[in-house]
């Protein structure tokens, strides 16, 4: 019998996979559908959701990072998030970077920043517009967005290296979703407290599997976190964690720590047993979710023509799995509404089709405040099925 070690906690032989998953179509991380056959498990040590990291996973992985299109829906740039009531919509940087301009998360004047897996440097940009006395880097697997990066106000490099060959030290250190691609998270956070100062700080920015179910989907993502697991992984690689939860972006999670951690960079640092919102049970269950969302869908198509909602990763999924049963997406991103999508027109919720049926790909508690939000447009919203 195969066994499998968590590369979280790193527990021997201890992931169970979750049966079924095998069967749905897997989505990149930059929203192209992939393949079927993927390994999810949960580790009965620690709880944590996670992808077998085994020859094939590694191989598939590198094979999406050679064709990797960042924000490709939208030309590059940055999708939106929006404010459930208002419907105002700002970047997720954007986001990120107002909640560090204020509150008990407020940064000084003036500092150097790190942003580890920069991509095109959307984060750097929202940072330089908010704090123009700081200095900045970024650091890449490769050159790809290089010059482009380091021609923005206030960037002093961008690095192609890993963070622990980078020189000198820095008031503040980001990953924003690249911790979801690492395997090995604790001794990547680890390396991490070299390159932050003595009274520096780390941000962490990850999916939450737990209130969105689409991001097991994502085949490049070796780990999917709650944040009983996220806490775990950054007091185990020794940092004191100041904050770790849900708040700051609908779906994700943040986490803030200093690199004062002590005696927490040990055994101690990690619960013996799974924490709520963690566990097989969970995962199962969300899984089970995806399946009957496919069933319904399908269902939906097979009575006539079907819009999608969104054009991330839900969306994706669904609208590779049905096919030509879609007829076009509808979106509130304005970077991204007028354009083709999988070969099917985006619209905006105010131009969508009168009386179509437009299927929200949202997981179930987003998916009503959006109908609610939206209840005056011309389309017929239809939620799925409530989450258990």
């Amino acid at each position: 019998m195969q066994t499998w070690n968590c590369h979280l906690c790193e527990a021997t032989a201890s992931l169970t996979l979750v049966a079924g998953f095998e069967a749905l179509l897997q989505v990149t991380s930059d929203c192209q559908p992939w393949r079927r056959g993927g390994k999810l498990a949960v580790c009965g040590a620690c709880g944590g959701a996670q992808k077998v990291l085994d020859d094939d996973w590694h191989a598939q992985v590198a094979q999406i990072y050679r064709a990797y299109r960042i924000y490709h829906q939208s030309g590059g740039t940055e999708q939106a998030v929006f404010d459930q009531q208002s419907g105002a919509a700002q970047s997720r940087s954007g986001k990120l970077v107002a909640m560090l301009a204020g509150g008990a998360e407020a940064l000084p004047r003036r500092g150097r920043l790190l942003d580890v897996g920069c991509g095109n440097g959307a984060f750097l940009r929202a940072f330089a517009a908010r704090f123009p006395g700081w200095t900045l880097a970024g650091s890449e697997i490769n050159d790809k967005y290089k010059a482009q990066v380091e021609r923005m106000p206030g960037v002093e490099a961008m690095h192609v290296a890993a963070p622990q060959q980078i020189a000198g030290r820095f008031d503040l250190v980001t990953l924003i979703h690249v911790l979801e691609h690492v395997p090995q998270p604790v001794r990547f956070v680890a390396a991490l407290r070299q390159r932050v100062a003595a009274d520096g700080r780390l941000l962490v920015e990850v999916p939450d599997h737990g209130s969105n179910p689409f991001d097991l989907l994502i085949a490049d993502h070796s780990a999917h976190f709650s944040a009983g697991v996220l806490r775990g992984v950054m007091r185990r690689a020794g940092w004191a964690v100041e904050q770790c939860g849900g708040g700051w972006v609908d779906k994700e999670l943040t986490a803030l720590g200093r690199g004062d951690g002590g005696s927490c960079g040990d055994e101690g640092g990690w619960s013996a047993k799974p924490q709520a919102g963690d566990g097989g049970e969970l995962v199962v269950a969300k899984v089970c979710w995806l399946t009957a969302l496919l069933e319904q869908a399908r269902a939906g198509a097979g009575r006539g023509a079907l819009g999608l909602f969104g054009t991330s990763i839900g969306a994706t999924w669904l609208a590779a799995e049905l096919g030509d049963a879609v007829t076009c997406f509808v979106d509130e991103d304005p970077a991204r509404v007028g354009a083709m999508y999988c070969g099917k027109p985006v619209y905006r919720p105010a131009e969508a089709p009168a009386g179509l049926p437009v299927l929200v790909a949202l997981p179930t508690w987003l998916a009503r405040r959006v109908a609610e939000r939206l209840r005056d447009a011309p389309a017929r919203w239809v939620l799925p099925a409530a989450e258990v």
